[in-house]
C-alpha cells in the first residue's frame, strides 16, 4: 500500500538544489559524481554544476531514479561549493582539490555523512516513452484551490479538457507518502500517463499535487478525503463540467480515500489501481514479507522480521488514543524490544526507536491503523472497477479482489469466473497478469524494479479503464 520511499529501513531521502550567487574560485562546471554511505547503504550521488551569471545546481540520485530536482540555494567561494534544500534540512559544504578533479566534503540531512564527488562522469538519462510530449490535442488548465479560511493554496492541481465536451470528470487520488500531480516516482509519471489517456478519450481529468508539506505532515486519510471533496465542490462551478457525472481514480491508499469520499457524498464512479481491501496491519505484514524474500531473505528470516515489525503495528492498532500509542511503544522498546527488533531489521537501536515512534505513531499512521476498509466497501453506493497487478509485493491482489468482491457483491462473489477476463460490468474486478503495484509489467513485483522498467503502465490496463467508463456511461447514465 505504501510507496517504497516510505518504508522506515529507507525513510532518507535525497532532494536537490536550483540556484543560487556568489561566484569566485575554481570552475566546478561540469558533472560530478560519489558514494553517499548511510545506514549501511551506499547511495550513487550525482550534482550537476553549471557556472553562468548565476550558479546551477541540480543533484541526481541514480539509484532511486530520481534526477534534476530542483531546490533552494548555492554558492561557490574561495573553491568551497555550498548548498542548502531549507525545507529538507539538507545541506552539503565541500572544497574543491588543487587538481579540480573532485570536491571533498559533507552532506547533511538529520546527522553528517562524508561525500566527496569526482570529476568526469556522465550523467544518466532514462527513457520513459509513455510520457505525454507536447503538443497535446487536449487543453490544460492551471486551478488552485484556497484552504478553508482562504489564507493560502493548498491544492494545486492541472485540469485535462478534450476539445469536445467531456463525458465526465475523472479526479486523481494518489497513494500514500507526499505526492506530486503526476504521482512521479523513479522517474515516472503514472498519472500524466493516465490523464492523457482518458482525455485523448473523451474525460476531463484533474490530478493534483498532495497539501503542502508543512500541512501534510499532520494530515489523515480523512483529510485527504475531505480535501477531494472540497476539489469536488470548486471544479463543479467550472462551466464546462457542469451537470457531468463525477468520479475518482485511487491508487494504492487513494483507493481507501475514494470509499471514505463516497460514503460521505457519493460519487457516480470509482476506479481503483492497486486497491485495498484490508487492514493496514495485514498489508503491511504481507508487504514487509513479500518484499523481504523478493529481496533474496529466506522465509525464516522474511517471517521474523515480520513478526517483529507486526508487535510494533499491534501497538498501535490497540491504542486508543496517539498518546497511548507513543508511551506504550516507548515501553516496549525500552523493556528489550527495540534491541531484537533492530536486530531482526538490522537498523542502530538508538535510530529505530525514535524512526518507529516518529513515523507509526504519526497522526497519519496513527489513523489509517484505525480504518477498516471492510464497512467504506459495503456502503459503496456506484459502479467499481478493481485493477490489481498479479505479482504486487505491496497489496496482495488475490485476496484484495477476492474481499472486494464479498463486501461489493455478498450473493454472488462465490460464483468462480476468472478475475483475468471477466466482462464489463457495473462492478467489475480484473487482476492483471505479470503486472506490479504501479502496474508495469514486470518478472518479480520487486519495488526495486520499477525504476529498471522503462514502461509506466501497461496499455491494457489504460485500455480497461475507457472501456469500462463508457461502457458504464453507455449502460447507467
Amino acid at each position: 500500500m505504501s510507496n517504497p520511499h516510505q518504508h522506515i529501513k529507507h525513510l532518507f531521502t535525497l532532494f536537490v538544489v536550483l540556484f543560487a550567487s556568489t561566484l569566485s574560485g575554481q570552475n566546478v562546471s561540469g558533472y560530478w559524481e560519489g558514494q553517499l554511505k548511510v545506514m549501511g547503504d551506499s547511495l550513487t550521488i550525482g550534482v550537476f554544476v553549471e557556472q553562468g551569471d548565476t550558479l546551477l545546481v541540480e543533484l541526481d540520485s541514480p539509484d532511486q531514479y530520481a534526477f534534476q530536482i530542483p531546490a533552494t540555494l548555492a554558492t561557490l567561494k574561495d573553491s568551497v561549493l555550498k548548498w542548502t534544500i531549507a525545507s529538507l534540512a539538507a545541506s552539503y559544504e565541500g572544497k574543491l582539490s588543487k587538481d579540480g578533479q573532485r570536491i571533498e566534503g559533507t552532506f547533511k540531512q538529520g546527522g553528517s555523512f562524508p561525500l566527496t564527488l569526482y570529476a568526469g562522469h556522465s550523467r544518466k538519462k532514462l527513457n520513459r516513452p509513455q510520457e505525454p510530449k507536447p503538443p497535446y490535442p487536449y487543453s490544460e488548465e492551471e486551478i488552485s484551490i484556497k484552504e478553508p479560511q482562504g489564507r493560502y493554496d493548498y491544492v494545486t492541481g492541472t485540469l485535462t479538457m478534450p476539445a469536445t465536451p467531456a463525458k465526465a470528470l475523472v479526479i486523481l487520488i494518489s497513494g500514500s507518502g507526499w505526492q506530486d500531480r503526476d504521482e512521479s516516482i523513479f522517474a515516472h509519471k503514472p498519472f500524466k500517463v493516465i490523464a492523457d489517456a482518458l482525455t485523448r478519450d473523451g474525460y476531463a481529468v484533474y490530478r493534483y499535487d498532495d497539501l503542502p508539506k508543512a500541512v501534510f505532515q499532520n494530515a489523515t486519510t480523512l483529510d485527504f478525503a475531505d480535501v477531494v471533496n472540497r476539489i469536488r465542490d470548486t471544479l463543479s462551478q467550472h462551466p464546462a463540467l457542469r451537470h457531468i457525472p463525477v468520479g475518482l481514480l485511487g491508487h494504492s491508499e487513494g483507493s481507501l480515500v475514494a470509499y471514505i469520499v463516497d460514503n460521505k457524498r457519493p460519487v457516480d464512479f470509482i476506479i481503483t489501481m492497486g486497491g485495498v481491501a484490508q487492514p493496514i496491519r495485514q498489508i503491511l505484514c504481507y508487504q514487509n514479507a513479500a518484499i523481504a524474500m523478493a529481496n533474496g531473505y529466506t522465509c525464516e528470516e522474511a517471517t521474523q522480521s515480520t513478526t517483529e515489525s507486526d508487535r510494533l503495528y499491534a501497538i498501535v492498532e490497540k491504542a486508543p488514543t496517539r498518546e497511548k500509542a507513543m508511551e506504550r511503544m516507548r515501553k516496549y522498546l525500552e523493556r528489550g524490544g527495540v534491541r531484537r527488533t533492530a536486530k531482526s531489521l538490522g537498523f542502530n537501536p538508538n535510530q529505530l526507536q525514535h524512526q518507529a515512534i516518529q513515523t507509526l505513531c504519526s497522526p497519519w499512521f496513527y489513523t489509517l491503523f484505525h480504518l477498516d476498509p471492510k464497512p467504506y466497501l459495503q456502503h459503496l453506493s456506484c459502479p467499481f472497477l478493481a485493477i490489481n497487478g498479479q505479482l504486487d509485493l505491496q497489496v496482495e491482489a488475490g485476496q484484495s479482489v477476492r474481499l472486494m468482491r464479498q463486501y461489493l457483491d455478498p450473493k454472488s462473489y462465490k460464483n468462480p469466473y476468472s478475475f483475468y477476463d471477466a466482462p464489463l460490468a457495473y462492478h467489475t474486478y480484473r487482476i492483471i497478469p505479470s503486472a506490479n503495484h504501479l502496474l508495469q509489467t514486470c518478472k518479480t513485483g520487486s519495488p526495486n524494479e520499477y525504476g529498471e522498467i522503462e514502461e509506466t503502465i501497461k496499455p491494457e490496463v489504460l485500455q480497461l479503464m475507457t472501456d469500462w467508463l463508457n461502457h458504464i456511461l453507455n449502460h447507467y447514465y
